[in-house]
Protein backbone atom coordinates (compact mmCIF):
# COMPACT_ATOMS: atom_id res chain seq x y z
CA UNK A 1 0.00 0.00 0.00
CA UNK A 2 1.40 3.22 -1.36
CA UNK A 3 1.75 6.32 0.88
CA UNK A 4 -0.59 9.17 0.16
CA UNK A 5 0.36 12.71 1.45
CA UNK A 6 -2.55 14.97 2.05
CA UNK A 7 -2.06 18.76 2.90
CA UNK A 8 -4.08 20.79 4.31
CA UNK A 9 -3.40 24.64 4.43
CA UNK A 10 -5.47 25.90 7.81
CA UNK A 11 -6.05 29.54 8.11
CA UNK A 12 -8.91 30.96 10.45
CA UNK A 13 -11.40 27.64 9.84
CA UNK A 14 -11.65 27.06 13.42
CA UNK A 15 -15.46 26.31 12.12
CA UNK A 16 -14.81 23.92 9.78
CA UNK A 17 -11.53 22.51 10.41
CA UNK A 18 -12.92 19.18 12.74
CA UNK A 19 -14.77 18.05 9.62
CA UNK A 20 -12.43 18.72 7.04
CA UNK A 21 -9.78 16.44 9.25
CA UNK A 22 -12.49 13.90 10.20
CA UNK A 23 -13.32 13.03 6.51
CA UNK A 24 -8.96 12.43 5.68
CA UNK A 25 -9.00 10.74 8.95
CA UNK A 26 -11.96 8.26 7.90
CA UNK A 27 -10.52 7.13 4.80
CA UNK A 28 -10.82 3.57 3.60
CA UNK A 29 -7.03 3.46 2.72
CA UNK A 30 -4.98 3.99 5.75
CA UNK A 31 -1.43 4.47 4.65
CA UNK A 32 -1.49 8.22 4.72
CA UNK A 33 0.91 11.53 5.96
CA UNK A 34 -1.45 13.73 6.76
CA UNK A 35 0.38 17.56 6.50
CA UNK A 36 -1.46 19.99 8.69
CA UNK A 37 0.11 23.80 7.08
CA UNK A 38 -0.77 26.39 10.18
CA UNK A 39 -0.45 29.09 8.04
CA UNK A 40 0.05 31.52 11.05
CA UNK A 41 -3.65 31.33 11.80
CA UNK A 42 -4.91 33.45 14.58
CA UNK A 43 -7.34 31.38 16.17
CA UNK A 44 -7.82 28.30 17.87
CA UNK A 45 -6.44 26.35 14.46
CA UNK A 46 -2.92 25.91 15.97
CA UNK A 47 -3.90 24.46 19.14
CA UNK A 48 -6.55 22.35 17.08
CA UNK A 49 -3.88 21.09 14.57
CA UNK A 50 -1.55 20.13 17.95
CA UNK A 51 -4.51 18.30 19.35
CA UNK A 52 -5.53 16.20 16.08
CA UNK A 53 -1.66 15.50 15.59
CA UNK A 54 -1.61 14.05 19.54
CA UNK A 55 -4.49 11.80 18.71
CA UNK A 56 -3.38 10.06 15.44
CA UNK A 57 0.48 9.75 14.72
CA UNK A 58 -0.31 9.95 10.64
CA UNK A 59 -1.02 14.13 11.35
CA UNK A 60 2.37 16.36 11.14
CA UNK A 61 2.00 19.70 12.05
CA UNK A 62 3.82 22.67 10.63
CA UNK A 63 3.67 26.12 12.36
CA UNK A 64 4.55 29.11 10.03
CA UNK A 65 4.12 32.80 9.38
CA UNK A 66 0.97 33.74 7.42
CA UNK A 67 2.33 33.88 3.59
CA UNK A 68 -1.29 33.00 1.60
CA UNK A 69 -2.52 29.31 0.76
CA UNK A 70 -0.03 28.81 -1.84
CA UNK A 71 2.53 29.45 0.46
CA UNK A 72 1.14 27.11 3.11
CA UNK A 73 0.70 24.90 0.16
CA UNK A 74 4.29 24.54 -0.76
CA UNK A 75 5.30 24.80 2.65
CA UNK A 76 3.22 20.95 2.22
CA UNK A 77 4.56 19.83 -0.71
CA UNK A 78 8.40 20.27 0.86
CA UNK A 79 7.41 18.20 3.78
CA UNK A 80 5.48 15.89 2.08
CA UNK A 81 7.28 12.08 1.15
CA UNK A 82 4.51 9.80 -0.10
CA UNK A 83 4.39 8.39 -3.88
CA UNK A 84 0.86 10.59 -3.94
CA UNK A 85 -0.14 13.61 -3.08
CA UNK A 86 -3.77 15.64 -2.17
CA UNK A 87 -4.45 19.54 -1.09
CA UNK A 88 -7.31 19.39 0.81
CA UNK A 89 -8.82 22.80 1.94
CA UNK A 90 -9.17 23.28 5.44
CA UNK A 91 -12.96 23.99 5.03
CA UNK A 92 -13.88 21.52 2.74
CA UNK A 93 -14.28 17.47 3.04
CA UNK A 94 -13.89 14.48 1.07
CA UNK A 95 -15.36 11.32 0.18
CA UNK A 96 -14.53 8.46 2.45
CA UNK A 97 -12.92 6.17 -0.56
CA UNK A 98 -11.56 9.32 -2.41
CA UNK A 99 -7.97 8.27 -1.67
CA UNK A 100 -8.43 4.76 -2.13
CA UNK A 101 -10.65 4.70 -5.56
CA UNK A 102 -7.89 7.62 -7.10
CA UNK A 103 -4.94 5.28 -5.83
CA UNK A 104 -6.30 2.51 -7.76
CA UNK A 105 -6.80 4.55 -10.44
CA UNK A 106 -3.81 5.85 -10.53
CA UNK A 107 -1.47 2.51 -9.88
CA UNK A 108 -3.39 0.99 -12.70
CA UNK A 109 -3.05 3.68 -15.33
CA UNK A 110 0.78 4.63 -13.76
CA UNK A 111 -0.61 7.88 -13.76
CA UNK A 112 0.62 11.61 -12.84
CA UNK A 113 -2.63 13.22 -12.00
CA UNK A 114 -6.11 11.62 -11.50
CA UNK A 115 -8.79 13.89 -12.07
CA UNK A 116 -12.26 13.67 -9.99
CA UNK A 117 -15.14 15.69 -9.96
CA UNK A 118 -15.97 18.19 -6.70
CA UNK A 119 -19.83 19.77 -5.85
CA UNK A 120 -20.44 22.91 -4.11
CA UNK A 121 -21.78 22.99 -0.86
CA UNK A 122 -23.83 25.80 0.58
CA UNK A 123 -23.44 26.15 4.14
CA UNK A 124 -26.91 25.09 5.00
CA UNK A 125 -25.76 21.83 3.76
CA UNK A 126 -27.49 22.04 -0.08
CA UNK A 127 -25.81 20.66 -2.71
CA UNK A 128 -25.14 23.22 -5.89
CA UNK A 129 -23.06 22.72 -9.24
CA UNK A 130 -21.09 20.04 -9.44
CA UNK A 131 -18.14 20.21 -11.49
CA UNK A 132 -17.06 17.80 -14.39
CA UNK A 133 -13.70 17.40 -15.90
CA UNK A 134 -15.36 17.10 -19.53
CA UNK A 135 -12.47 14.53 -20.77
CA UNK A 136 -12.51 11.02 -21.30
CA UNK A 137 -12.86 8.97 -18.57
CA UNK A 138 -11.12 5.54 -17.27
CA UNK A 139 -8.13 6.25 -19.92
CA UNK A 140 -4.58 8.07 -20.27
CA UNK A 141 -4.67 11.24 -21.62
CA UNK A 142 -1.70 13.33 -22.56
CA UNK A 143 -2.97 17.39 -23.25
CA UNK A 144 -0.72 16.70 -26.25
CA UNK A 145 -3.27 14.72 -27.72
CA UNK A 146 -6.33 16.28 -25.59
CA UNK A 147 -5.09 19.63 -25.47
CA UNK A 148 -8.43 20.75 -23.20
CA UNK A 149 -6.96 19.40 -20.63
CA UNK A 150 -5.06 22.87 -19.84
CA UNK A 151 -8.29 24.54 -19.38
CA UNK A 152 -10.96 21.77 -18.10
CA UNK A 153 -9.91 22.53 -14.48
CA UNK A 154 -7.76 25.01 -12.62
CA UNK A 155 -8.53 23.92 -9.20
CA UNK A 156 -5.67 21.94 -7.36
CA UNK A 157 -8.25 20.09 -5.09
CA UNK A 158 -9.58 17.90 -7.82
CA UNK A 159 -6.25 15.57 -8.11
CA UNK A 160 -4.60 12.86 -6.80
CA UNK A 161 -0.35 14.27 -8.17
CA UNK A 162 2.01 11.43 -8.23
CA UNK A 163 4.65 13.63 -6.32
CA UNK A 164 7.26 12.92 -8.99
CA UNK A 165 5.65 15.30 -11.08
CA UNK A 166 6.25 18.35 -8.96
CA UNK A 167 9.89 17.18 -8.04
CA UNK A 168 10.65 16.71 -12.05
CA UNK A 169 8.91 20.05 -12.77
CA UNK A 170 10.38 22.19 -9.98
CA UNK A 171 6.66 23.64 -9.89
CA UNK A 172 5.33 25.67 -6.58
CA UNK A 173 2.28 28.14 -6.08
CA UNK A 174 2.40 31.50 -6.63
CA UNK A 175 3.02 33.22 -3.03
CA UNK A 176 0.69 35.67 -1.48
CA UNK A 177 -1.91 35.82 -4.62
CA UNK A 178 -5.36 34.82 -4.80
CA UNK A 179 -6.08 32.23 -7.72
CA UNK A 180 -2.62 30.38 -7.19
CA UNK A 181 -4.22 27.28 -8.94
CA UNK A 182 -4.70 29.06 -11.84
CA UNK A 183 -0.80 30.28 -11.90
CA UNK A 184 -0.11 26.86 -11.30
CA UNK A 185 -2.08 23.57 -12.28
CA UNK A 186 -2.26 24.05 -16.31
CA UNK A 187 1.67 24.35 -16.36
CA UNK A 188 0.91 21.05 -14.67
CA UNK A 189 -1.49 19.38 -16.81
CA UNK A 190 0.57 20.72 -19.70
CA UNK A 191 3.63 19.01 -18.53
CA UNK A 192 2.17 15.59 -17.37
CA UNK A 193 2.96 12.62 -19.20
CA UNK A 194 -0.07 10.51 -18.23
CA UNK A 195 -3.63 11.84 -16.86
CA UNK A 196 -6.46 9.96 -16.13
CA UNK A 197 -10.40 11.28 -15.57
CA UNK A 198 -12.36 9.12 -12.91
CA UNK A 199 -15.80 10.43 -13.51
CA UNK A 200 -16.80 10.56 -9.81
CA UNK A 201 -17.81 13.10 -7.36
CA UNK A 202 -15.29 12.70 -4.55
CA UNK A 203 -14.54 15.86 -3.01
CA UNK A 204 -16.72 18.49 -1.39
CA UNK A 205 -16.12 22.48 -1.84
CA UNK A 206 -17.89 24.17 0.97
CA UNK A 207 -19.39 28.01 -0.37
CA UNK A 208 -18.80 30.39 2.17
CA UNK A 209 -19.39 34.07 2.95
CA UNK A 210 -15.85 34.98 3.91
CA UNK A 211 -13.96 32.62 1.28
CA UNK A 212 -12.09 34.11 -1.47
CA UNK A 213 -14.87 33.32 -3.86
CA UNK A 214 -16.70 35.42 -2.35
CA UNK A 215 -14.74 38.19 -1.70
CA UNK A 216 -15.97 41.73 -2.94
CA UNK A 217 -12.29 43.41 -3.46
CA UNK A 218 -12.34 43.78 -7.15
CA UNK A 219 -8.88 45.18 -6.97
CA UNK A 220 -7.08 42.46 -5.63
CA UNK A 221 -9.11 39.53 -7.63
CA UNK A 222 -8.31 41.55 -10.89
CA UNK A 223 -4.03 42.25 -9.56
CA UNK A 224 -4.17 38.42 -9.06
CA UNK A 225 -6.52 36.83 -11.93
CA UNK A 226 -4.23 38.58 -14.46
CA UNK A 227 -0.69 37.78 -12.81
CA UNK A 228 -1.93 34.00 -12.57
CA UNK A 229 -3.09 34.36 -16.42
CA UNK A 230 0.09 36.17 -17.30
CA UNK A 231 2.33 33.66 -15.88
CA UNK A 232 0.55 30.96 -17.47
CA UNK A 233 1.05 32.32 -20.33
CA UNK A 234 4.33 33.35 -20.60
CA UNK A 235 5.10 29.78 -19.21
CA UNK A 236 3.59 28.27 -22.76
CA UNK A 237 5.73 30.77 -24.54
CA UNK A 238 9.00 30.12 -22.90
CA UNK A 239 8.81 26.75 -23.72
CA UNK A 240 8.04 26.80 -27.55
CA UNK A 241 4.29 25.79 -27.38
CA UNK A 242 2.39 28.88 -27.79
CA UNK A 243 1.06 28.05 -30.94
CA UNK A 244 0.61 24.38 -29.68
CA UNK A 245 -2.24 25.26 -27.08
CA UNK A 246 -2.82 28.98 -28.69
CA UNK A 247 -6.91 28.38 -28.59
CA UNK A 248 -6.71 26.68 -25.23
CA UNK A 249 -5.01 29.30 -23.45
CA UNK A 250 -7.35 31.65 -25.08
CA UNK A 251 -10.43 30.06 -23.50
CA UNK A 252 -8.63 29.53 -20.43
CA UNK A 253 -8.12 33.66 -20.53
CA UNK A 254 -11.77 34.63 -21.38
CA UNK A 255 -12.94 32.45 -18.75
CA UNK A 256 -11.03 33.66 -16.13
CA UNK A 257 -10.09 36.69 -16.37
CA UNK A 258 -13.51 38.14 -18.31
CA UNK A 259 -16.27 35.86 -18.20
CA UNK A 260 -16.28 34.48 -14.62
CA UNK A 261 -14.86 37.71 -13.08
CA UNK A 262 -17.39 39.54 -14.69
CA UNK A 263 -20.62 37.44 -13.74
CA UNK A 264 -18.73 37.68 -10.14
CA UNK A 265 -18.78 41.59 -10.03
CA UNK A 266 -22.02 42.18 -11.28
CA UNK A 267 -23.81 40.03 -8.21
CA UNK A 268 -22.06 43.28 -6.52
CA UNK A 269 -22.25 46.37 -8.33
CA UNK A 270 -22.76 46.47 -11.85
CA UNK A 271 -21.17 49.53 -12.26
CA UNK A 272 -17.71 48.79 -11.09
CA UNK A 273 -15.03 50.27 -13.53
CA UNK A 274 -13.27 46.68 -13.03
CA UNK A 275 -15.83 45.22 -15.28
CA UNK A 276 -13.89 47.51 -18.04
CA UNK A 277 -11.16 46.51 -16.71
CA UNK A 278 -11.13 42.79 -17.04
CA UNK A 279 -12.66 42.50 -20.61
CA UNK A 280 -9.66 45.05 -21.69
CA UNK A 281 -6.93 42.57 -20.22
CA UNK A 282 -8.41 40.00 -22.33
CA UNK A 283 -8.77 41.69 -25.34
CA UNK A 284 -5.05 43.19 -25.14
CA UNK A 285 -4.30 39.63 -24.65
CA UNK A 286 -6.13 37.95 -27.20
CA UNK A 287 -7.86 40.21 -29.50
CA UNK A 288 -10.04 37.71 -31.88
CA UNK A 289 -11.04 35.82 -28.71
CA UNK A 290 -14.53 35.75 -29.73
CA UNK A 291 -13.95 33.42 -32.55
CA UNK A 292 -12.58 30.76 -30.11
CA UNK A 293 -14.09 27.26 -31.02
CA UNK A 294 -14.53 26.31 -27.21
CA UNK A 295 -16.69 29.76 -26.47
CA UNK A 296 -19.51 28.50 -29.17
CA UNK A 297 -19.57 24.84 -26.98
CA UNK A 298 -20.61 26.39 -24.01
CA UNK A 299 -24.38 25.97 -22.59
CA UNK A 300 -26.98 27.57 -23.54
CA UNK A 301 -27.46 29.55 -20.86
CA UNK A 302 -23.46 30.58 -20.74
CA UNK A 303 -23.67 31.75 -24.36
CA UNK A 304 -26.81 34.14 -23.57
CA UNK A 305 -24.63 35.38 -20.39
CA UNK A 306 -21.41 36.10 -22.86
CA UNK A 307 -23.99 37.29 -25.35
CA UNK A 308 -25.20 40.10 -22.53
CA UNK A 309 -21.75 40.34 -21.92
CA UNK A 310 -20.90 41.74 -25.10
CA UNK A 311 -23.73 44.08 -25.42
CA UNK A 312 -23.28 45.79 -21.70
CA UNK A 313 -26.87 44.84 -21.17
CA UNK A 314 -26.19 44.34 -17.07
Amino acid sequence: MELVSIVVPVYKVEEYLDKCIRSIQRQTYSNLEIILVDDGSPDRCKEMCDRYAAEDERIHVIHKENGGLGDARNAGIRRASGKYMLFVDSDDWIHKALIERTVETAERHEADIVLFDYVNVEENGKQGDIFLAGVPSGRVLTAKDDPSLIMCSCSAVNKLYRRRLWERTGLLFPKGRYYEDLGTVPKLMGLAERIVYREEVLYYYLLRGGSIMHSADFQKNYEDRTAAADEVLRFYRDRGLWDQYQKELEYLVFENTYFVPSKEILLNDRKSPYLARFRAYAYKRFPNLERNPYIKEMSRKDRILWLLLKRKMY
